[in-house]
């Protein structure tokens, strides 16, 4: 494995485990088994690794998306459950991007950008599922817009994310999940339920 990517590997972990401010450039030299100084030949700044593990990130989730096309809306959004149940564990990790909320004002304009292009991606992508689910009648939202239930839903699974680790408690997604399920009145086929509900 080459160094950049041992580098982002150990920043990402960090960055999911301890937040973006709870690290430093020492920390991820320790961890890859190079000086500090060594870390400036593939980064510039912790900023710039910052900015390589969002835009990794962003090309991972796109590829794992853009794998469940030809999958009805229900089971393309349990897909993205999946995805984040996967990336939550046993509740010690949070997104690499909702983990940066909280030190959001902190961090650079560059990072906010690839922040906000991080966090479009995944509302775009939920938009249109959201829309393609309602107008097959495979989602009921009513009078709501497709962005606004996209909206919803990736709110729910980041506070999901938040609230498991406070509390230790990996179900807490699966909560959320159930409660997203009933609120869009589907259950997919193949999984518990089998139909929407009544």
């Amino acid at each position: 494995m080459e160094t950049r990517t041992k580098i982002l590997n150990s920043a990402q972990r960090l960055i999911q485990t301890r937040s973006f401010e709870g690290f430093s450039f020492q920390d991820i030299a320790d961890e890859v088994g190079i000086r500090k100084a060594s870390l400036y030949h593939h980064f510039d700044s912790k900023d710039a690794v910052a900015i390589g593990v969002l835009k990794r990130g962003a090309d991972w989730v796109t590829g794992q998306l853009d794998a469940t096309k030809e999958l009805a809306p229900p089971e393309r959004l349990e897909r993205y459950f999946d995805l984040f149940h996967d990336l939550h564990g046993k509740a010690e990790r949070m997104c690499p991007g909702g983990s940066f909320a909280s030190v959001l004002g902190a961090v650079s304009p560059s990072v906010q950008r690839a922040l906000h292009a991080f966090t479009k991606m995944h509302l775009d992508w939920l938009e249109g599922v959201v829309r393609e689910g309602a107008e097959l009648g495979a989602f009921e939202i009513g009078e709501q817009a497709p962005r606004d239930v996209a909206l919803q839903i990736f709110s729910s699974v980041q506070g999901a994310l938040l609230t498991g680790r406070l509390t230790a408690d990996p179900g807490v997604l699966d909560v959320v999940a159930t409660e997203l399920r009933t609120y869009l009145r589907y259950a997919p086929q193949g999984r518990e339920g089998g139909s929407k509900p009544a």
